[in-house]
């Protein structure tokens, strides 16, 4: 496994699209209320 910083040293590493992709699949899986304010805002 790798350690935290070997991770973002990795994720770092990807194409903007693949950091992009990877930073909303991240933020999908967080658990918290979604405000839809803020959805709507991210996702425009």
């Amino acid at each position: 496994m790798l350690s935290i910083d070997e991770l973002i040293k990795e994720a770092l590493s990807l194409s903007n699209r693949q950091r992009a992709f990877l930073t909303e699949k991240l933020v999908e899986s967080l658990e918290f209320d979604i405000d839809e304010k803020i959805q709507k805002a991210w996702m425009s």
